[in-house]
């Protein structure tokens, strides 16, 4: 387009004689004095219009002639002083046709004269437009903001049901701690056994499961530290969009909501002109935004109102482009800080929900292998038991029978001595019982012819001391039988002893398992 200049008003431009025909006037470049308007169509050329001046008083025609002969003359007056009223003259016409046209361009690249009203409008309009992008942004951060605190407040539940998971691991290495002091037994069975070592075993996974629960306690406690700092971000990112959104309405859902459908409508549109092609979709995230140029967003005073701000249009469609991506710029509604939380705040919101995960997984693991261990150890106590019972119920078996036997022994002992008393002899006359002597009057009369001897009192001698001899037999065997029941009954009291130990410990066991306690001390593994 030409650029349109104000023709100059200097007094020294050539002005063409008062007698010379209007319409063939020209300038020194040989072109009209008056140039062509560039700023109304349909005008082919402006021509100077003759200047029309205002008729005076009809003069007689000899009087015209007087005046034509008076001014002819130089007799009169001062030819100088005549010359200069006329460059005067000429010169005040030359003015008033430049005044004209100066004129008449103004009316065509001026100003209108209401342009201030009209600045205001496009000013106020520009201004409600950034107000109401930035109040969906404002919108957009208030979700966000919305979605990091459920984040952090479902962190700090799964925090609590971790803390709660160490509780109870922490109160099944007591009780393990407790079953090592309980299981203090008589020597002979201090022995460690199997029950022992799944004990030690028992505190060694459960050691285990308490560090990887502290560890994941300790992850979710720093990424809850993270997702505040990106809360605080978006505070503040909020705090600084929403300084311009203080004269319109406040109804962030709204705009959200608006937004949305233009960003789905477009999408759509989108989707529609794009031809069947086998290339990969564009992920569908709501913070997959991508920046672009920043654009100039001055102010368009060179169009029309109707042309410049249209008030049908939504302001939230403007806030994205022909593929329905956010425009984001230093200077626009979107900000690069703004997106950037986006997407923070997301790649934050997508590692909570992986942890969360991973803390169920562990939570439930540690319960199902501490029930397991706990399991493990309570059927061990139990086959425990039902081995000491088994081996108490042989030993009181074998006890009876011990004094079974030490009976029979009491009295073929007691037999055995009446027998060799009774060969022996009677110990005094008096003894009424006492068969009779080997002087006895039969074996007298038979001992009278020479050579009638019986070997009866060598053979009683022998008797009694074979029946001598098996009553002392008897009385070791009878020692023999104390001593060994004396041991059965020491090894049945030692049984019952760890019988008792090892049913409380399990009975103790199955009442604290239900973890229905407080901690009373902390157990430092």
């Amino acid at each position: 387009m030409a650029n349109l200049r104000r023709p100059s008003t200097s007094c020294q431009m050539y002005r063409p004689s008062l007698t010379d025909d209007d319409d063939n006037q020209v300038n020194n470049n040989g072109k009209n004095s008056l140039s062509r308007s560039y700023t109304f169509d349909g005008i082919q050329s402006l021509k100077q219009q003759p200047r029309v001046t205002k008729p005076s008083q009809v003069s007689p025609p000899v009087a015209d002639q007087q005046q034509q002969q008076r001014l002819g003359r130089s007799l009169l007056s001062n030819d100088n002083w005549r010359q200069e009223t006329m460059t005067d003259v000429r010169l005040n016409s030359k003015v008033i046709d430049q005044s004209d046209q100066n004129i008449l361009f103004g009316k065509g690249i001026d100003p209108l004269p209401h342009v201030r009203e009209m600045l205001n409008e496009l000013s106020n309009a520009e201004a409600f437009l950034y107000a109401r992008q930035c109040r969906v942004v404002v919108a957009k951060l208030r979700l966000c903001w919305t979605d990091v605190n459920e984040e952090i407040k479902s962190l700090l539940k799964h925090k609590e049901y971790t803390e709660a998971a160490i509780e109870h691991i922490r109160k099944d290495l007591i009780i393990n701690k407790e079953s090592f002091n309980i299981r203090k037994k008589p020597k002979r069975e201090a022995e460690p056994d199997g029950v022992d070592d799944i004990l030690a075993a028992e505190k060694y996974h459960l050691t285990n499961i308490k560090k990887i629960l502290e560890l994941t306690c300790k992850n979710v406690v720093d990424h809850m530290q993270k997702l505040d700092e990106v809360r605080q971000r978006v505070t503040k990112i909020g705090k600084e969009r929403s300084l311009v959104t203080e004269l319109i309405c406040q109804c962030l859902t709204s705009a959200s909501r608006t937004f949305e459908l233009a960003r789905i409508e477009k999408l759509d549109n989108v989707q529609h002109r794009r031809p069947p092609i086998t290339a990969p979709p564009r992920p569908s995230s709501a913070f997959g935004f991508r920046s672009f140029r920043s654009t100039n967003n001055n102010l368009r005073t060179g169009s029309s109102n109707s042309n410049s701000y249209n008030t049908s249009n939504k302001a939230e469609s403007t806030l994205l482009d022909e593929n329905g991506l956010p425009l984001i710029g230093h200077l626009l509604a979107f900000t690069p800080d703004v997106i950037q939380v986006f997407q923070d705040a997301a790649k934050l919101i997508e590692e909570s929900r992986e942890i969360k995960k991973q803390t169920i997984n562990q939570i439930k693991d540690a319960f199902n292998d501490a029930k397991a261990y706990s399991l493990t150890v309570n059927q061990s106590i139990a086959q425990k038991l039902a081995d000491i019972i088994t081996l108490a119920q042989h030993l009181t078996i074998s006890l009876g029978e011990n004094m079974l036997a030490q009976n029979r022994a009491y009295r073929w002992y007691d037999l055995t001595m009446s027998a060799q008393r009774s060969n022996a002899g009677p110990l005094g006359s008096s003894y009424l019982k006492t068969s009779e002597r080997l002087d006895r009057p039969i074996i007298r009369t038979f001992q009278r012819h020479p050579g009638n001897q019986v070997p009866e009192a060598q053979m009683n001698a022998k008797a009694t001391r074979n029946l001598q001899q098996s009553a002392n037999e008897t009385d070791k065997q009878m020692k023999t039988l104390k001593i060994v029941g004396q041991r059965l009954q020491t090894n049945l009291i030692d049984k019952e002893i760890a019988l008792n130990i090892d049913s409380y410990l399990l009975r103790r066991r199955r009442e604290r398992s239900d973890h229905k306690w407080g901690v009373t001390k902390y157990v430092h593994v």
